[in-house]
């Protein structure tokens, strides 16, 4: 089973520990993506119906220089789980910013970005796609998971966070494998 990544840089920026997601990775995300970069990377993706596909998205659509309204933030991760075949989805929730490293007043905020996992989290429930909570993994090392953009993860922050899209992967697996299924 090949495993396709798309949305934003959360999931672009991991390029040499691949492996720690799953055997056959193909990485199709793409620095500053939001929800509605997504039809067209999984076309490019070529994502097939046997992929499982992994999904970070939300970061971007909260940025005010996007200011994705939540309500078309939702719609369009549905009509992206509802329309590209894939065997199975995982969202992994946004890992949430240090605010304290943001430039200023008017940028993102981990309240604002509540909402925006909220919806996803409540699309993945309506569909059946597996959820990762990245702010939950990596809650315990505080500003250390991430750069000093305030934003983006640090080694640290992968460090935490890959293994456990890895266990989401691998029992989205043993699920598929199921004599049941």
């Amino acid at each position: 089973m090949r495993i396709v990544l798309l949305g934003d840089s959360h999931l672009a920026r991991v390029r040499r520990d691949l492996h720690l997601v799953g055997p056959d990775v193909h990485n199709g995300a793409e620095g500053g993506a939001s929800a509605l970069d997504l039809p067209a990377q999984a076309t490019r993706a070529a994502v097939q119906a046997s992929d499982l596909v992994v999904l970070s998205v939300g970061t971007n659509d909260a940025a005010p220089w996007k200011q994705v309204p939540v309500t078309a933030f939702a719609r369009a991760v549905r009509d992206c789980l509802g329309s590209v075949a894939a065997r199975s989805w995982i969202y992994v929730t946004p890992p949430g910013v240090d605010e304290a490293r943001l430039p200023g007043p008017g940028d993102r905020t981990n309240e604002i970005l509540d909402d925006y996992r909220e919806a996803a989290i409540s699309v993945c429930g309506e569909v059946g796609a597996g959820v990762v909570r990245a702010e939950r993994v990596i809650e315990s090392l505080g500003a250390g998971a991430f750069v000093d953009d305030g934003v983006h993860l640090s080694g640290r922050g992968y460090q935490a966070l890959l293994p456990a899209i890895g266990d989401a992967v691998r029992a989205v697996a043993r699920n598929a494998q199921r004599p049941d299924r």
